[in-house]
């Protein structure tokens, strides 16, 4: 102990007899009390820390050349209701906090041997050396109290000088080094102090002790990251930014590491299985991680690292991540405990170009009856096949709006180029929009929204081909005969005349643990329908659906939350049944759909199957409720 020297200069001031039996001394602070309890006092870097002495001189019992018992008060920290002190008791001496109730339990009590006290004043009995650490409430006063026999000497917690106080926490930490990690408990939501606590663990050479190894570590700022490695031995481990900013490995997702049991096995044995590890960080964590890792007293530095940036861009951040080996049936629970709000604050972030390009071709009507909006991606050449049907619809022709929004770069020129000649060769009256990127089927759905000017609104992929004239005009009359009614779909049918879509349910997925949308009779022959019919479904697809397009617009269309597609058209269903409207499908107006050629889907494979897992699961994080009251057996199918 540094201040000992100090001590044994000042320790025979006070004796027994100084104090009378009946009397409580309180020391008088000087007038500057320093800041009050409610503000930080910051603390010291350890390299600009002073040497001080004990808060107070001893207290002793009995004669002061051989006392019977004492008690000391050496450091006292504070910061807002953080208070830990330190000192030493002999004999039946005590060293406490109290108020006005009673004496106030510490949140942590640590005793080790003084016998550098003992020597120091031949105390017959055992001295112990006290850190004592409480979480006081805030606005109660508090005194610390020192008692040795009949003497007692007590001072009030605000009333401590300033420049008396211990400012560095980590100092208290280096002399109590078996409080190192019980304290991470006390202050674990207190950032700067747990820092201070943290700066204290080191590396462990112990057989058998934790292990650990960062492999990974990447960030985006203001959103929160990935840390992937491996760790070995009992715990708890956690990460800890140079803040302070902690985040446990409670539940990180794990899996087997046949390196880490090659190399470790002798030392660790079964323990080695699933050492593979993928935690998140929070959104505010910083530049620098250390793994640390709480074993018995002592806190076990494993390993240390600078945080690395992770790709900012909402699909190029889920490519990186969805590479790590856990597997889909554990991607829903992953995104809860970990990466799901990574990728949903990326994906609020993405911003859309202020500008927007039209280009027509044609007159098209003041104030069309329909708009169709019909997304571009990747393949346009179904432009030509859906032109050659509109042409001979009369009603298209005529009273509504065509829209092609142009959502893929690599085909606009193309596209713009052909404008013209597609007006000439159709004769339908055309318009042409692009937003200055890619948005994605549910941004460039939106777009085309803003443009319509037709009192309903028809979402149409350009792979579905109309197989008669008329229909639109069906289905639009049929939207304004039914009221009840906010959204209606048609039938989609495969070229080969198999059902592609006849309304949607929800189905619960246990494998994967989300609820999927499912096409009852999907790839079944059609059945029979009824002229002017309406089944309600839960849900229908978005590669035709009809609806009001004030009241589209009012409900924000289609939600562009969801990565790259998918469930999105569920979503707008439900949006709209939340509003009091029903969703329905015409079953007797069936067109054909080239399914998933139109996008060209932007991945395949591992990679897709991700990305639905993770749509499925902000899906029903959002509409669960709603979705489990649409149960599979409630489906328009048992019509």
């Amino acid at each position: 102990m540094g201040w000992l020297a100090s001590l044994l200069q000042r320790g025979k001031v006070a004796s027994a007899g100084a104090i009378p039996a009946a009397r409580i001394e309180a020391d008088a602070p000087p007038v500057d009390q320093g800041p009050p309890p409610d503000h930080p006092m910051p603390a010291a870097p350890p390299s600009a820390a002073v040497e001080t002495g004990p808060i107070w001189s001893p207290l002793f019992d009995g004669k002061a050349e051989h006392p019977t018992d004492g008690a000391g008060l050496d450091r006292l920290f504070r910061d807002r209701d953080l208070l830990v002190i330190t000192g030493w008791v002999s004999g039946d001496a005590s060293l406490r906090v109290e108020s006005d109730a009673g004496v106030i339990e510490p949140k942590l009590r640590v005793q080790v041997a003084r016998p550098d006290v003992s020597a120091a004043y031949g105390f017959p009995a055992r001295v112990d050396g006290l850190l004592l650490a409480y979480r006081l409430p805030a606005g109660h006063s508090a005194r610390v109290v020192a008692s040795a026999g009949k003497h007692n000497r007590c001072g009030e917690i605000t009333a401590f000088p300033a420049d008396g106080c211990e400012r560095d926490l980590g100092r208290i930490v280096a002399e109590y080094a078996v409080a190192r990690a019980p304290l991470v408990d006390v202050v674990y939501d207190l950032p700067q102090h747990l820092a201070a606590v943290v700066r204290s663990a080191i590396p462990s050479t112990e057989p058998g002790a934790p292990q650990g190894h960062m492999e990974i570590l990447k960030s985006v700022p203001g959103a929160g990251g990935l840390c992937v490695g491996w760790t070995l031995g009992e715990g708890p481990f956690f990460l800890i930014d140079e803040n302070g900013l902690c985040q446990p490995l409670e539940a990180p997702e794990r899996w087997n590491r046949p390196d880490i049991f090659s190399a470790f096995a002798a030392d660790y044995g079964a323990a080695c299985a699933d050492a593979g590890f993928l935690q998140a960080l929070p959104a505010g964590f910083g530049r620098h991680a250390r793994l640390i890792a709480r074993h018995g007293d002592t806190l076990v530095l494993a390993h240390e690292r600078d945080v690395e940036p992770a790709p900012r861009d909402a699909v190029g951040y889920a490519r990186w991540a969805f590479s790590f080996p856990v597997p889909p049936e554990r991607m829903a629970a992953r995104f809860s405990r970990h990466d799901g709000a990574v990728l949903k604050t990326l994906i609020n972030r993405i911003e859309h170009p202020k500008n927007t390009w039209v280009e027509r071709a044609g007159i098209v009507p003041a104030q069309p009856e329909v708009s169709i909006v019909v997304p571009l991606y990747g393949r346009y050449d179904f432009v030509d096949h859906q032109l050659l049907e509109f042409a001979e619809d009369p009603f298209i022709r005529k009273r509504c709006e065509v829209i092609y929004v142009v959502d893929d770069p690599t085909i606009r020129a193309p596209v713009f180029a052909n404008l013209d000649t597609w007006w000439q060769l159709y004769g339908v009256p055309l318009t042409l929009v692009w937003g200055g990127r890619n948005r994605g089927f549910s941004g460039a759905s939106n777009l085309g929204l803003s443009q319509a000017k037709g009192r309903q609104v028809l979402f149409l992929n350009s792979d579905v081909i109309p197989t008669r004239s008329g229909w639109l005009e069906d289905l639009s009359r049929r939207l304004d005969d039914h009221s009840d009614y906010g959204l209606l779909g048609t039938r989609l049918l495969f070229p080969s005349g198999g059902v592609q879509h006849d309304g949607m349910v929800f189905e619960y997925n246990g494998k994967y643990g989300v609820w999927l949308n499912q096409h009852p009779g999907k790839g079944l022959p059609p059945l029979s329908a009824t002229a002017g019919q309406i089944v309600p479904w839960p849900a229908a697809t978005g590669a035709c659906l009809l609806g009001d397009r004030a009241e589209v617009a009012a409900l924000g269309g289609f939600s562009e939350d969801y990565l790259i597609g998918d469930f999105e058209d569920s979503d707008l269903c439900l949006k709209m049944q939340a509003a009091g409207r029903s969703v329905g499908v015409c079953p007797d107006i069936a067109l054909t759909h080239l399914e998933r050629q139109s996008f060209g889907l932007q991945g395949s494979g591992d990679f897709r199957m991700r990305v639905m897992l993770f749509n499925a699961w902000l899906h029903q994080e959002r509409w669960r409720p709603a979705i489990e009251r649409h149960s599979v057996t409630d489906a328009g199918a048992a019509a």
